[in-house]
């Protein structure tokens, strides 16, 4: 009896074992380059980092001005973007569609929208 639950022990590791070795990487980690149209003095270029620890989105968006944190960063199955971060001082929406390696967005900030376009480099 002990033999035969040490043997379903040992079978039951090495399934599950096998099991996170096809774990398919979160799609929506890693580092996107974006670009921001209709910018105040024209298109700048910036990069979104995104993590994920414990099941816990987290990120910063860099630009041209600085590095910010992305506060109550959610992103949905299908790819679908939504987090705030403080920039000078004003509360911006960030919303944004991932699809692939391609990503589509805007912000949002004192009823004024600054689309950004990119994709996804590592």
């Amino acid at each position: 009896m002990i033999k035969n639950s040490l043997l379903l022990l040992v079978a039951m590791t090495l399934i599950s074992g096998c099991a996170t070795l096809y774990e398919k990487p979160d799609p929506f980690v890693g580092q996107w380059e974006i670009e921001f149209s209709r910018s105040p003095g024209g298109n700048k270029n910036g990069t979104l980092k995104i993590n994920k620890e414990e099941g816990v989105y987290s990120g910063t968006l860099t630009n041209p001005t600085g590095e910010y944190t992305l506060k109550n960063l959610s992103i949905d199955p299908n790819g679908a973007l939504r987090a705030g971060l403080n920039y000078q001082g004003y509360s911006v929406e960030v919303s944004a569609s991932m699809d692939g390696s391609l990503i589509t967005g805007k912000n949002e900030v004192q009823g004024r929208t600054f689309e950004f376009t990119g994709g996804k480099v590592e």
